[in-house]
């Protein structure tokens, strides 16, 4: 048993220990309380902060009132907002979806305190000014698209310290200056776009070490420079379109060991020299190789290995020698232009496209190629669209069989050697909206099949040697706007339907033919003329009144016919004219006065018979606007036209009708005088 005295200790150690260790709960409760009640102080903060900030952002913007934004108010917390999007743990912004929501206005420095945000997405807007420099607050951003506004100013510097930014997308916008060299710490940039702006100055000083670029759009700006060897180290690289910039140089042999490039575009800036051989290739995945409007020179590569492309655009250099490649393993191509170059030798090549049965555009325009034309080209894939081969020394017929090519749009073989005529069912080719056969050496009528294409827009057939009547079933072409049969031997007369059907015509020229009779007065139907030439034909009678109906009459040449009489009152409507040829005619009457107030910067009146003053204002003022030569009743104008004075005009017109009446009494004098002096 313990003594009284323990059992009290032992009581008052108890009661200490009661007394010290009571309050050790309420502190801990409290310690947590504290920190929960901070945390939630502290997500309170950030909350009302990216409230606050999204509001700044709405200030700022401008919207339609039933649009996006009028959900950005107080009855609903603004996770809930349209365009919005917070991350589950942290209640914070973390994505900004308002494209293409047809907002204008400007964005607000305030987005820089969404420190959360990982998504910037206000493309295909009218967004303008200039981008905040606060942007540079979002250390966690990873995609920026701003594309399809109108935001103006450079890109501020301080983008470079959102090191996590994979997409940088700003393409068609107003922005300007060089790419801040502060970019090149974006180490983790994956899709950079930036076409259809101003920037300047040199572009790959900047990327060339983002390595992780995928895709590369630097199109349509003024960007500066040469693509350096080092290019060979971005070996993610799939797309790089450079195209219309003013980056020069050649392209290194580097450019084409990028194992991943699919497509490369340079159309359209300074570049020169050679391109490397195939046996520095190592593109095998590219399909699609466009090196358009540059100055490249030499043979085109053997691109033989190449059989993933898809499109071969080469237009416009200086390239020269043969083309030997062999498509026929290019089963993928749709697209392959070689045009304006200095090619050379035959175009057999084509035959071996007829396993491209995905083709759809060939085009070998303005080239040295000489040889036949490739009956092959009837074989070639129905998939075609567009076939030009014009502006070369390539002779032949052409196949009856290019009327398998049922999806031709476009058939350009202008100033070719071509004989022969054209194919009577050329009707069948419904698609057709282009057709260029001028300048060669055609012969036969124009078919009247051509009537059956109704989206035909440009018909091109002069300088050939066709014949027989124009068919009057080319009125019936409904899309018909351009027409040219000049330079042929085109005879009869001009049936009315040509005038009459659905065919609109701008522009519509048959000169120097041998068409003959009165133009059809029914050509006033066409009010939408803008040229007319009718010149070196036989045509006679008057002039045609109705042509005073159309009214947008630009151009209006009928020299080298029999057309007489007065030119007709009506064509004082024709008030658009800029050039007029009524030249080596039997035209007469008065100049009409309504001539001096149109816009006229070409007026050829010689070789007729007419008559009265020249005034000596507007196109009169100028003598080598004007021709008057050949017209002996005319008088006046400007000294240079060598004209007698309407003066003297009239005092020789006054003595022809006075010596007849004077006549009257001295013949019966001399007479009487005759008979005195008889013996």
């Amino acid at each position: 048993m313990k003594p009284t005295h323990l059992k009290t200790h032992d009581n008052h150690s108890s009661l200490l220990s009661s007394i010290c260790i009571k309050p050790a709960f309420p502190i801990f409760f409290l310690s947590v309380v504290q920190n929960i009640t901070a945390a939630g102080a502290l997500r309170r903060f950030n909350y009302e902060t990216d409230h606050a900030a999204l509001l700044a952002i709405k200030n700022q913007l401008v919207d339609h009132p039933e649009g996006v934004l009028s959900s950005w108010n107080d009855s609903v917390p603004h996770c809930a907002w349209a365009g919005v999007t917070c991350g589950r743990k942290h209640n914070r912004v973390k994505m900004l979806h308002l494209n293409s929501r047809n907002l204008s206005g400007t964005i607000s420095p305030f987005i820089g305190n969404l420190s959360f945000l990982n998504t910037i997405a206000l493309h295909n807007n009218s967004l303008h000014s200039q981008i905040p420099d606060k942007i540079g607050n979002l250390f966690r951003l990873q995609e920026l698209w701003i594309n399809n506004n109108t935001i103006d100013g450079e890109i501020p510097g301080s983008l470079s310290s959102c090191v996590n930014l994979r997409i940088l997308s700003m393409s068609y916008n107003k922005l300007e200056g060089k790419l801040p060299a502060e970019l090149r710490a974006l180490s983790k940039l994956e899709i950079l776009h930036v076409r259809s702006n101003n920037f300047t100055g040199p572009l790959f000083d900047i990327i060339q070490n983002l390595t992780f670029l995928v895709t590369v759009h630097t199109d349509f700006n003024g960007f500066t420079g040469v693509i350096p060897n080092s290019i060979g180290r971005m070996q993610n690289l799939v797309n790089l379109g450079l195209a219309s910039n003013k980056l020069s140089g050649t392209l290194p042999v580097s450019l084409f060991n990028l194992s991943s490039l699919q497509i490369l575009d340079v159309m359209k800036n300074q570049f020169h020299g050679e391109i490397p051989t195939h046996k520095s290739f190592n593109v095998s995945s590219l399909k699609s190789l466009n090196l358009a409007e540059n100055d490249f020179s030499g043979s085109i590569p053997n691109l033989t290995n190449l059989t993933q492309l898809e499109s071969i655009i080469l237009d416009y250099n200086s390239f020269t020698g043969r083309v030997l490649n062999n498509f026929q393993r290019f089963h993928n191509l749709r697209t392959l232009v070689f045009s304006y170059n200095y090619l050379e030798g035959d175009i057999n090549f084509v035959n071996t496209l007829t396993n491209c049965t995905q083709l759809k555009g060939l085009e070998l325009v303005s080239n040295d190629f000489s040889g036949k034309l490739p009956q092959s080209i009837s074989n070639l894939s129905t998939s075609l669209t567009f076939l030009t081969i014009g502006d070369s020394l390539i002779s032949g017929i052409l196949p009856v069989g290019i009327t398998k090519l049922i999806n031709l749009q476009g058939l350009y073989m202008r100033k070719c050697e071509l004989t022969s005529s054209i194919p009577s069912n050329i009707g069948k080719l419904r698609k057709l909206q282009y057709l260029d056969l001028s300048s060669n050496k055609l012969t036969g009528k124009i078919p009247d099949s051509l009537g059956n294409l109704s989206f035909l827009s440009g018909l091109y057939l002069e300088n050939n040697q066709l014949e027989a009547k124009i068919p009057p079933s080319i009125g019936k072409c409904q899309s018909l706007l351009y027409l040219n049969f000049s330079g042929n031997e085109l005879n009869g007369t001009l049936d009315t339907e040509v005038f009459t059907g659905s065919a609109k015509f701008l522009e519509l020229d048959f000169s120097y033919n041998h068409v003959e009779g009165p133009l059809p007065s029914e050509i006033s139907k066409q009010t939408h003329l803008g040229l007319l030439v009718m010149s070196g034909n036989k045509f006679t009678g008057i002039l045609p009144e109705g042509l005073g109906e159309c009214t947008g009459l630009q151009y209006l040449f009928m020299d080298g016919n029999s057309y007489q009489g007065d030119i007709p009152s009506s064509y004082c409507s024709l008030a658009s004219l800029q050039g007029i040829n009524f030249s080596h005619n039997n035209l007469s009457g008065p100049i009409p006065t309504c001539f001096s107030k149109f816009p006229l910067t070409y007026l050829d009146l010689s070789y007729n018979n007419f008559q009265g003053s020249v005034p000596t204002n507007s196109v009169y003022a100028n003598a080598s606007e004007i021709f008057l030569v050949g017209n002996s009743r005319l008088c006046g104008g400007i000294p240079e036209l060598h004209l007698p004075k309407c003066v003297e005009i009239e005092n020789m017109q006054r003595n022809k009708r006075t010596v007849p009446h004077a006549l009257k009494f001295i013949i019966p004098v001399i007479r009487a005088l005759a008979g005195v002096l008889a013996p």
